[in-house]
């Protein structure tokens, strides 16, 4: 419509005044009497209320009294503003006879305020009244049926329903259900529940076992009751009692695209004789009965991307569970969906932020309305916690899910839903490698570091001064920089723009002025350091100690420190520390001497906790632990578990109720923790566990010793040998055990170790020989 500014309006309506006037004037033949009745009734009175309704998405319908002195009214003017601006057009380029004008082309979901001008052939009336804020939407109506009404579960006396919401809302949201039940061949319905229902989701109470039944849904909105919906089918009152699982329910779509689509599910009610492990998503082309299976292998979530759909086609899908007894019951088929991608569709996009270092997916939705609203969803499961750094901004039609502090656990699919439209969706899959590039990525954007060309170097000057620079591969005006002289701070630096060196002249530099210097320099959000080390003669001799972290080498894992030091040329040397742990923490510090000099560097107090990773050094503290193994002793049994790194700080108990603690003794290798039982006895039978803990998790592992597994001496030594000169002594027993005992000799007491002359023989299975050489 086109629309006249009110400025415009009133030069034209004083035009007609004046025109007015002068035929009135210039024309003797008219009437003088008429002339003199316009003047004295003047221009109509303000029109009454004025009512804004609402119509469509784009018009509103006004409605006003009119005027109570309307003196030879000729019609109305219209104007409109946006609420709180002031700025008011018309909404009609002539004047408008009736009280009702639809007032069209405004912005949908704009708030606006109407008010109504007579006008007669003398001018214009007084403004009416604004009428009230009205917001620009649909006009409300009520929402159509619900339909498809399944059953989810019935125990005898109860069954759980569920139905799909209406096709039209209305205009506004679904507040409400109601639900009516009828025996099946009645026509009586009544109602079952007080107050209305609000999920789409109802537990019918108080049936008849055996009876049949049918069922019908009524919706309502702000507008009022909507009509039923068709009944049911019969459903008979009967317990379930299968093991399958039940249906599924409320399947939904979203990333329709020309040949894939993601179909989301609720789990059945119903679950049967065992816990679900999986679901089978099926698909047909809508019409038919040929159903195919989209997933081979069930999928224990309840999403699934569908691939391999012909473009424009249209489909159906059902879900089935899946538990040990067998695949469930099918879901009710789903409303029938096309193929083919959202006219002008747009997808996912991740990037880390060139200047907050935030990782960032950012959708633009290609379609909106005034009551959108952006839904995002990790692994399709919408996101409702915020306390981990995690926000979402919506500006428009784009919307942003910022990640401030990014984690290794935020990896994952991340899928965002515009509501009030054609099914705007899209996603986007962080991997694990992705994640940690990214994250590599935001903490140097967080973290910049000043490249430079030389580090910090000296020169002697005439006079025993001392110039110490350094040169920045590129600095700003806004460059700031510190100079230290052994942790004092010194004044008088300057620095050149265009060649990037910063510098400090030192006056009379003597042996008191000896020692480390350091240069650290600001630029933005960039910053670096060097340091310099000046001992003995004005010689040089710079030392860096620095941590390198952990590698593995021949399956054993060990910390490494490097000593750096630099003099003209470049000399490495390192400290190699097996089995790190707590045993080991402590001040290190590296000292280096030669005809230049000396000089000394340290890292204070490294710890396990904050310098080093120590589940890198002791993997989760007992993940790598084997099963445990049994050997027999000369003393008792002992049970072995490998493990990649053992260390006696790693917490080891037991868990079996023995006679009394003396007759266990927990130790270990490296490679291996071990616990030995003493003389084990009848009632030490059972199962033992070694338990390895620290304060975030635990790992057990057990065997069970009901058996007669200790090795026992069967065939004993004689009480007398006879010792020949120059003769091979041979000493053989018998011995018995499963698994093979582990065999020691003894010498008055003392252990005897096998040598050039002493020797261990095993004959067999069960005969252990010792002897001694001449």
């Amino acid at each position: 419509m086109n629309k006249t500014t009110i400025p415009e309006r009133k030069k034209e309506i004083g035009n007609t005044v004046l025109s007015a006037n002068m035929y009135g004037t210039s024309e003797p033949s008219k009437p003088t009497h008429l002339i003199e009745t316009l003047e004295l009734k003047g221009v109509p009175s303000a029109p009454g209320q004025v009512i804004a309704t609402r119509e469509t998405d784009t018009s509103v319908l006004i409605q006003w009294a009119p005027p109570k002195e309307p003196n030879n009214l000729i019609g109305y003017y219209i104007d409109q503003c946006v609420k709180g601006s002031k700025d008011w057009t018309s909404a009609n380029h002539k004047p408008h006879k009736n009280t009702k004008f639809v007032v069209s082309g405004l912005k949908t979901g704009e708030t606006y305020v109407f008010r109504v001008q007579a006008i007669n052939e003398l001018g214009l009336s007084e403004e009416s009244q604004e009428s009230a804020p009205l917001t620009v939407r649909a006009a409300l109506t009520t929402p159509s049926a619900p339909y498809d009404i399944a059953l989810l579960n019935c125990d005898g006396r109860s069954m759980v329903l569920n139905w799909k919401k209406p096709l039209q809302a209305g205009g506004a949201a679904i507040k409400e259900y109601y639900v009516d039940k009828r025996r099946s061949g009645t026509s009586m319905w009544r109602e079952i529940h007080i107050p209305p229902v609000k999920e789409r989701l109802y537990k019918v109470e108080g049936l008849t076992e055996g009876a049949v039944y049918q069922f019908h849904v009524y919706a309502a909105n702000l507008a009022g009751l909507g009509p039923a919906s068709k009944h049911s089918d019969d459903f008979k009152c009967e317990a379930w009692t299968m093991p399958e699982p039940g249906p599924a329910y409320d399947l939904k779509f979203c990333e329709v695209r020309d040949n894939s689509l993601v179909v989301e599910w609720q789990k059945p009610i119903y679950a049967g004789s065992d816990p679900i492990t999986g679901y089978h998503v099926e698909y047909a082309k809508n019409g038919t009965s040929d159903w195919k299976t989209a997933n081979e292998k069930a999928v224990s979530h309840r999403f699934l991307k569908v691939t391999g759909l012909e473009v424009g086609t249209c489909y159906v899908f059902r879900v089935c569970a899946v538990n040990a007894a067998g695949v469930g019951m099918a879901s009710m088929p789903s409303d029938p969906v096309i193929a083919k991608a959202v006219e002008g569709s747009q997808e996912v996009s991740c990037t880390v932020d060139e200047k907050s270092g935030d990782i960032v997916l950012s959708f633009e939705s290609c379609q909106m309305n005034a009551s959108s609203q952006f839904i995002w969803k990790k692994d399709y499961k919408e996101i409702t916690d915020f306390s981990k750094g995690v926000v979402i901004k919506t500006e428009g039609s784009q919307s942003k899910l910022i990640f401030k502090n990014p984690e290794k656990e935020d990896a994952g699919t991340y899928s965002v839903s515009v509501t009030s439209t054609n099914g705007v969706s899209s996603s986007y899959t962080i991997s694990t490698e992705e994640l940690e590039k990214m994250m590599a990525l935001s903490y140097d954007i967080r973290h910049p570091i000043i490249p430079l060309k030389s580090e910090l170097a000296y020169k002697i000057l005439e006079r025993g001064r001392m110039r110490f620079w350094l040169q920045a591969e590129e600095i700003s005006s806004k460059v700031t920089y510190k100079f230290f002289a052994n942790n004092k701070e010194l004044s008088g630096m300057g620095h050149d723009v265009s060649t990037g060196i910063i510098e400090f002249i030192m006056d009379h530099f003597t042996e008191e002025n000896e020692g480390t210097f350091t240069c650290q320099i600001t630029d933005g959000g960039g910053k670096a350091q060097s340091s310099l080390v000046l001992i003995g003669d004005g010689k040089q001799g710079q030392l860096i100690l620095s941590l390198k972290g952990c590698f593995a080498k021949d399956n054993e894992r060990f910390y490494c420190i490097y000593w750096i030091s630099f003099y003209k040329t470049e000399s490495a040397t390192c400290l190699l520390l097996p089995q790190f742990s707590m045993k080991t923490t402590g001040v290190y510090k590296a000292t280096i001497s030669d005809d230049r000099g000396k000089d000394m560097s340290q890292i204070d107090q490294i710890t396990v906790k904050h310098d080093f990773d120590y589940k890198c050094a002791s993997p989760s503290l007992g993940a790598s632990a084997a099963e445990l193994a049994i050997k027999c002793t000369a003393t008792g049994i002992q049970l072995q578990c490998h493990m990649k790194y053992y260390t006696s700080e790693m917490n080891i108990s037991c868990e079996h109720k023995l006679t009394h603690c003396d007759k266990t003794v927990i130790g270990g290798t490296p490679a291996m923790a071990t616990m030995e039982i003493i003389e084990p006895m009848e009632k030490d039978k059972g199962a033992y566990s070694i338990v390895i803990t620290n304060s975030e998790n635990s790992h057990k592992r057990t065997m069970d010793l009901s058996g007669d597994d200790r090795g026992k001496v069967v065939g004993g030594l004689p009480d007398v040998v006879t010792i020949m000169e120059k003769k091979t002594l041979s000493l053989t027993c018998t011995v018995c055990g499963d698994p093979k005992p582990q065999v020691s000799w003894l010498k008055n007491g003392a252990e005897v170790e096998p040598d050039d002359q002493v020797h261990y023989l095993i004959l067999n299975e069960k005969k252990i020989e010792l002897y001694i050489t001449a």
